[in-house]
């Protein structure tokens, strides 16, 4: 059967340490763009940490993202610097999540955090990928009437506004029009994101999905169905969209994070758990994520 590196690299055609590598890359450099996008976005900038908010009271919208502080930056300045990322959200006003990166330095900055009043969020968030290219035909079935389109006009930004808003769970009245606040990024070809919906008709998507490209591959975001249609064949209409989609890049592999409920959908596609982002907020939360 071979090693798990032989595995990879010849379903990936690369080790698994560098898909690792780029997954991790990509998926924090997704992230911060998302965050920065909107129309009242801030950042932070610091030694060894960035942070985007959106300033929507969403929390899986206002992110620190990573840890990569020099190795003479003494555990005083870390400390300092994890005040300031606290500051900028407080300032904002919003809830936020510390989104770590694989391999954080220093490498006992999850106690430094905890001493510094956040607290771990388990169990980790799955990152995933999957061979790009794949055979399409070995993808699972999904009723025929459904059709799948890209975003291409401000009724479907907002109507995958809604979609999501209503999947997420996000507070009431808030992100109201996430997608058309950013329409030049949804809708523009030289974007490097593209939306797709599904639904029975074109003027009621029920399901949305995302294909966003960053380091040189594809990745799966804003995955998302009303949960009246769950389990009705619109989630696998949308991936096999996507992953078409991708495959117009010449990205080795696809990556992805899942949530418990949509990493079984995602299995279907190829994809497996590679690594698992970890996560620290200010407050003891669940942790829903359905990227």
């Amino acid at each position: 059967m071979g090693t798990p590196e032989q595995a990879a690299l010849q379903a990936y055609g690369m080790s698994l340490d560098e898909a690792i590598r780029l997954t991790d890359a990509h998926t924090l450099t997704v992230q911060g763009w998302l965050a920065s996008r909107s129309p009242n976005a801030e950042k932070f900038e610091g030694l060894g940490v960035r942070a985007s908010s959106t300033g929507y009271k969403v929390q899986l919208l206002n992110l620190a993202l990573g840890c990569g502080f020099p190795e003479q930056v003494t555990e005083a300045e870390i400390s300092d610097e994890i005040e300031a990322v606290k500051n900028f959200f407080k300032q904002r006003n919003v809830p936020w999540y510390w989104w770590m990166n694989r391999n954080p330095l220093p490498k006992n900055i999850g106690a430094i955090l905890e001493q510094n009043g956040l607290k771990y969020i388990a169990p980790p968030l799955p990152a995933m990928v999957a061979p790009n290219k794949q055979d399409v035909r070995l993808f699972p079935d999904y009723p025929s009437n459904i059709k799948v389109w890209r975003a291409a006009s401000i009724h479907d930004l907002q109507m995958a506004s809604k979609i999501r808003r209503i999947a997420f769970g996000f507070p009431e009245g808030e992100a109201l029009a996430y997608f058309e606040a950013m329409e030049s990024d949804w809708l523009s070809d030289e974007s490097p994101a593209r939306l797709y919906l599904a639904g029975l008709t074109e003027s009621e998507p029920v399901s949305i999905g995302a294909v966003i490209h960053a380091l040189g591959i594809p990745g799966i975001y804003v995955m998302a169905t009303l949960p009246e249609y769950h389990r009705k064949g619109f989630g696998k209409s949308i991936l096999t969209r996507l992953l078409a989609e991708a495959a117009r890049s010449d990205g080795k592999i696809v990556a992805l994070t899942a949530s418990k409920a949509g990493a079984g959908l995602y299995a279907q596609f190829g994809f497996k758990q590679i690594f698992g982002f970890d996560f620290y907020s200010i407050k003891k939360t669940d942790l829903k994520f359905y990227f």
